[in-house]
């Protein structure tokens, strides 16, 4: 008996998934968006089973030589486990060369009110990878392995590589599919693109378990039809606080939510959480990490989600981070947030200043677009306006190429940051 309610369970869940990307309101698409809302759900795994779905690549550390690998399954099962080489051998697990058990698995959290369907968590922690290597890999719950995948590793130096950036994929499920479908296009056809900065504000409600399931299926969405995966380099926004966070991105229970990713010698994104204090243990990391990476990278990044300079809100307490980016003279600051589409003029002291920190953002990955206030002195030389989009960032040892690309391909903005040395 158990067995076949566990059945039912596991085809009931994904209706449920189909039936809330379909659904109207702001968790789901408008009824006459159905057909398009199913042409997504076509692509997405079915969870159920120890069937291995939601997959993700975490890099929040040096990216040349680790990554953690996470998926889910609708049952706990008892062995998860990744195979990998860099070669590929398709499904046969036999074939490859290196092999690493998952490090820690449970059961998603979620409070009363969202609790849903049960699904299990598998992080995987692969160190020791070579730079700038293609690895192709496959997921293993219990005696189901998933399709083929593979991601590339930063590169030991150097910056001939792009990245893409965005935040505030809560709401607008339609939208969500289309955006990571058009981020799963764009690294089809430019293996230059390594890594996906996300500024937060994943779902509505942080302890609300579907909402995650739903985010973390949609997500799959950016897997090429090659089976290319984009690692991750998240921050935490305000709509995502709660215990679910921790198990979504490996994040100890009580542990900071901040985290520096290196992409080589040459490039780091330093990433904060504007849900914690802006100053005390939080402060003397970031002076501690940028002061440690300054003299030898090119290319300084701070990700995070609530800006210092908005073009909707008003400013918050994370003004504080603003002197010591510019002591440490930040190249790029990635902000979302406001829901709209911004880049300041170069910033130092409260001026403008073209040796200070440009400020980017401000979050379009589905959720609804806002009405900038263009007006404030910050964006009068700069760019504002609303709309889906990501940011693409190219670097190279001279300039960073920041291109605002709106849903559909169109290029809103495209701008040049020079080197600072």
């Amino acid at each position: 008996m158990k067995r076949k309610k566990r059945k039912r369970m596991n085809k009931f869940s994904a209706l449920v998934f189909a039936v809330a990307i379909a659904l109207t309101g702001p968790m789901g698409a408008a009824a006459n968006d159905d057909k398009q809302v199913a042409e997504f759900v076509e692509k997405i795994t079915k969870l159920e089973g120890t069937t291995p779905a939601q997959w993700r690549i975490l890099w929040t550390g040096d990216a040349s030589t680790e990554a953690t690998i996470s998926w889910s399954t609708a049952q706990k099962g008892a062995a998860h486990t990744v195979y990998y080489d860099t070669e590929p051998h398709g499904a046969d697990v036999s074939k490859y060369s290196f092999q690493q058990a998952s490090q820690n698995n449970g059961l998603y959290a979620s409070t009363k009110r969202g609790r849903g369907m049960d699904a299990y968590y598998h992080h995987t922690i692969i160190k020791g990878l070579k730079p700038a290597t293609t690895y192709h890999f496959v997921l293993k719950s219990d005696d189901s392995v998933s399709r083929p995948l593979h991601f590339i590793t930063a590169p030991e130096s150097g910056t001939d590589f792009s990245l893409i950036h965005g935040g505030d994929s809560r709401s607008g499920h339609l939208a969500r599919c289309q955006m990571n479908s058009m981020i799963s296009d764009m690294a089809a056809k430019d293996a230059s693109i390594l890594g996906f900065i996300h500024g937060g504000d994943y779902i509505q409600k942080g302890n609300h378990r579907q909402q995650w399931l739903l985010w973390m299926s949609q997500h799959e969405l950016t897997t090429t039809s090659e089976g290319r995966v984009l690692p991750l380099i998240q921050a935490i926004g305000n709509h995502d606080g709660g215990k679910t966070y921790y198990d979504v991105f490996n994040v100890g229970k009580g542990k900071p939510r901040w985290h520096t990713t290196t992409l080589g010698e040459h490039v780091a994104v330093v990433t904060l959480d504007t849900n914690a204090p802006g100053g005390g243990a939080q402060a003397e990391w970031m002076e501690g990490e940028f002061k440690r990476l300054r003299p030898k990278v090119k290319w300084l990044l701070a990700n995070y989600h609530r800006p210092i300079y908005p073009a909707v809100k008003g400013p918050k307490r994370t003004g504080i981070f603003a002197p010591i980016f510019e002591k440490y003279d930040v190249d790029l600051a990635c902000e979302s947030d406001g829901h709209c589409i911004k880049r300041t003029v170069p910033i130092r002291k409260g001026k403008e200043d073209p040796t200070g920190v440009t400020y980017i953002g401000e979050g379009g990955l589905g959720v609804g677009q806002r009405d900038p206030k263009g007006d404030r002195w910050y964006l009068n030389n700069g760019v504002v306006g609303k709309g889906h989009h990501v940011m693409r960032l190219d670097f190279t040892d001279e300039t960073l190429r920041i291109r605002t690309i709106l849903l559909g391909g169109e290029v809103f903005d495209d701008h040049r940051l020079k080197a600072r040395q």
